[in-house]
């Protein structure tokens, strides 16, 4: 044994090799001794950034944009913009509505109103678009077939809620050690079984510890694909997380989703294709960076939350500001999020839709239901906007002619509506026509309305409804074949005088309804909304920079209630409170210029609404690049060695050198190929390296565990050069 300690070079089973610099410690969970590298105080600090550049010429090299078109399909309002990004100049801009069962529809109506002659310079299209974000929340999809590899039984994990699924072979270690191989002959079974049985028609896999070792679900993959031919999503590809569960329900929605966002870019291309504009398609991801539609097909779930990354990817175009609030003011809500030293503050814990959350890159946004067309109700004596959105009365009265038979029907029974405006609501028809089976009381409802509009109290009349809650409106406006209209902000512009577009006549009537039942005088009460609004938009940027505090629980403690009504409304004789904002706050969005500049006034803070503020979100569609992101992890083995997870395979080394320079180099071959994919030429690569250390002893640190960050950016130069042959590299 003497002779054994005396010639050991490396660990063994008998002895443990502890080289130069390193501490010997007792692991509990391993119930053994580890030799665990020491931290060089002489090196750099965690955080550090690295490069490495293989070839800067190359970084310079692919086609140069001149002329973009970028689209945002908004909530409310679709926008289109043709960029000039050599100037950057705006050549002409238009909105329209969205049109939620066919976003092509809202599409072309915004397409119409720009200067068809520069369509033919049209080098790029870039859209960012709700679509995946309203299929989540809608559980809308294709039916998705789960695959699950585990040490634990089907019954404890949380994922088995989405059906069909199966718990199949393939073991590892949290370590990524197999514990037991995959069986490709069960993996064939149990895909014919779901294909025949469920009409699975796309696959989602996740294994535990397989964003350690993804070597089990690329196995799985590739054996389904062979076999079937059909898309498969695994959970490593979307996300490293070590949460197999989280992977699990990212990747199924992932794979549920995708033949929403296929066909519209298809749609999209086909009504490009209608105008002569044969450019290639971009699509902005949820962090506000761009990939290509090809890849974009296959990772719908990145494009969540990628109509508000767009939006703050414009602010910071252009206002060129590196540190600032951003808020964007739509239709129907009101997103904030911070720009810092020139980025976007992300969520690296995913975005959460609907009652999902994703572990997928994504803004750190606060949205709430506050935007131009927030419904206005009145209600027991009090007057509330929002959440919910409804269209303008202005807009209704524009297109519809008997929109007046059904204002005079309300006029006549204003007494009705003394305790709630809720009622008062009018309808239309929107001519989807969904294939549906309709009962019998929406037969009679979708009837009357193609005679013309009517309002809920209205249609209340018919004998066969005898309670509100009765009238079956929910799947008639889930499937948009119905439209609700009311009071919104947008008629109190028109009635103000701020923003004339539609008909302004029947939003005065149907808002003296508002008067006569509050019994306050008409432009009195346009100037108490429109206050109102404005204190809400600034409660929402406090709470935005509130960060983690539960705002909900706030709102019910006395102590703040006072506060906010000292800081928005009038001050204390013999105290002031105040809460000064360090950055200006940037306003984007059609109604954010009726409101921003009084509610940063409290704040004492300066209120931007740059050039093209109303489009500002399709702007940051075209002006965006290419980014790819992503992280290993180097941890101490028992023996002395260290070994590389988040990559597929078990990579052992004998230094955090070695360890380090294969970790490097893994995440430099990753990052180019998916750069690539993703559209640019770019190849340079930045690293973060952050070492997770134990307590001082001494002078000495213990590393435990050293993250590798990388990252990469460039511009959809690759797109271009596949997509036209005559644009000239640049």
């Amino acid at each position: 044994m003497i002779e054994k300690l005396i010639d050991a070079e490396s660990s063994s089973d008998e002895i443990l090799f502890a080289p130069p610099d390193y501490a010997i410690e007792h692991d509990s969970t391993q119930e053994s001794l580890n030799a665990d590298p020491v931290a060089n105080l002489a090196q750099k600090e965690e955080n550090d950034i690295s490069m490495e550049d293989a070839d800067p010429s190359e970084n310079e090299s692919g086609a140069y944009i001149k002329i973009g078109l970028g689209i945002d399909a908004g909530g409310t309002y679709t926008d289109a913009v043709i960029y000039d990004l050599e100037l950057n100049k705006t050549l002409c801009k238009a909105k329209a509505l969205t049109t939620k069962w066919d976003f092509t529809v809202g599409i072309k109506r915004a397409m119409e109103k720009l200067d068809q002659k520069l369509f033919s310079e049209i080098e790029l299209i870039s859209v960012s678009t709700t679509l995946a974000t309203n299929a989540i929340v809608e559980n809308e999809g294709q039916t998705v077939g789960l695959l699950l590899m585990s040490p634990f039984g089907l019954e404890d994990c949380k994922s088995n809620i989405y059906r069909p699924n199966a718990l199949i072979q393939g073991k590892l270690k949290i370590t990524g050690k197999e514990i037991e191989p995959v069986n490709p002959d069960e993996v064939k079974s149990v895909v014919k079984q779901m294909m025949e049985n469920d009409h699975v028609t796309a696959f989602a896999v996740s294994g535990y510890a397989g964003s350690i070792n993804p070597q089990h679900e690329l196995k799985v993959k590739k054996i389904i694909q062979e076999e079937t031919g059909v898309f498969v999503s695994c959970g490593h590809e979307l996300s490293d997380t070590l949460n197999f569960e989280t992977r699990a329900a990212t990747t199924t929605l992932n794979a549920r989703i995708i033949p929403r966002l296929k066909s519209l870019i298809l749609d999209l291309e086909n009504t490009m294709a209608g105008y002569g504009v044969t450019a290639p398609i971009v699509v902005v991801k949820g962090d506000g960076t761009l990939m290509r539609k090809e890849m974009a097909n296959n990772r719908p779930i990145e494009t969540i939350l990628s109509g508000p990354a767009a939006s703050v990817a414009g602010a910071r175009h252009l206002t060129g500001l590196a540190d600032a609030l951003v808020v964007d003011m739509g239709g129907t809500t009101t997103d904030t999020a911070s720009l810092a030293s020139g980025l976007v503050n992300l969520n690296e814990q995913g975005a959460s839709v609907g009652e999902h959350r994703t572990h997928v890159y994504a803004l750190d946004i606060r949205t709430t239901g506050l935007g131009g067309d927030s419904l206005i109700l009145h209600e027991n004596g009090n007057f509330l906007i929002g959440p919910k959105r409804v269209a303008p009365i202005s807009w209704l009265g524009q297109n519809y002619p008997g929109t007046y038979t059904a204002l005079e029907f309300l006029g006549d029974r204003l007494k009705h509506f003394i305790r709630s405006t809720e009622s008062m609501q009018i309808l239309t028809k929107t001519g989807e026509v969904k294939s549906l089976r309709l009962t019998s009381l929406e037969e009679q409802i979708l009837s009357k309305l193609e005679q013309r509009p009517y309002s809920i109290d209205e249609l209340l009349q018919n004998p066969d409804v005898e309670a509100r809650l009765s009238l079956p409106l929910q799947r008639l406006e889930e499937n948009f074949i119905i439209q609700r209209y009311g009071l919104t902000l947008t008629d109190i512009f028109h009635i103000k005088g701020l923003f004339e577009k539609w008909n302004t006549k029947s939003a005065k009537i149907y808002a003296g309804f508002y008067s006569f039942i509050a019994g306050i005088p008409l432009y009195e009460m346009i100037d108490h909304l429109l206050e109102l609004g404005t204190k809400k938009l600034s409660l929402e940027l406090l709470k935005h920079c509130l960060d983690n505090i539960n705002t909900t629980e706030l709102d019910n403690n006395p102590a703040w209630k006072t506060l906010i009504h000292l800081l928005l409304n009038e001050q204390h004789p013999n105290y002031e409170v105040a809460i000064n904002f360090k950055h200006p706050v940037v306003g984007i969005g059609a109604p954010i210029g009726f409101f921003l500049p009084e509610a940063v006034r409290p704040f004492k803070t300066e209120a931007i609404i740059p050039d093209d503020a109303d489009v500002a979100n399709a702007i940051g569609a075209i002006t965006s690049h290419v980014s790819i992101r992503k992280h290993l992890w180097i941890i101490p083995d028992y023996k002395g060695g260290f070994i590389v997870e988040g990559v597929s395979g078990i990579h052992r080394f004998k230094s955090l050198g070695e360890a380090d320079g294969y970790a490097r180099s893994a995440l430099t071959h990753l990052l180019r190929e998916q750069a690539e994919e993703a559209g640019t030429s770019c190849r340079t690569v930045n690293f973060k390296t952050v070492d997770k250390k134990s307590e001082f002893v001494g002078n000495r640190q213990i590393i435990l565990k050293r993250h590798i960050y990388a990252s990469l950016k460039g511009r959809p130069d690759l797109v271009l050069n596949r997509g036209r042959g005559n644009i000239q590299p640049g």
